[in-house]
């Protein structure tokens, strides 16, 4: 079961700039097999998302809890359990 901490959310938030969803899988794939910070199981559920923002033009989040909620959404909405 898959969760995205407001933590997480918030870091990898004010990493990405610009704030695109291109950018934001530049993001994720940096934090991929570091020891300390985010799963990498995490990394890889939000990686497939991004194709899916891009694609249905989803626009990027506001704020970090923004971004929190959609990842937990789109989370939920496959399967992987999202929102607590």
């Amino acid at each position: 079961m898959a969760h995205v901490p407001l933590d997480d959310a918030k870091q990898l938030f004010h990493e990405t700039n610009p704030k695109t969803w291109s950018q934001f899988g530049k993001v994720l794939h940096q934090h991929k097999g570091k020891v300390d910070g985010i799963s990498d199981t995490l990394i890889d559920l939000m990686m497939e998302m991004v194709p899916y923002f891009e694609q249905t033009h989803q626009p990027f989040p506001n704020t970090p809890e923004q971004l929190q909620d959609l990842l937990n959404r789109r989370l939920a909405a496959t399967g992987h359990k999202g929102v607590p």
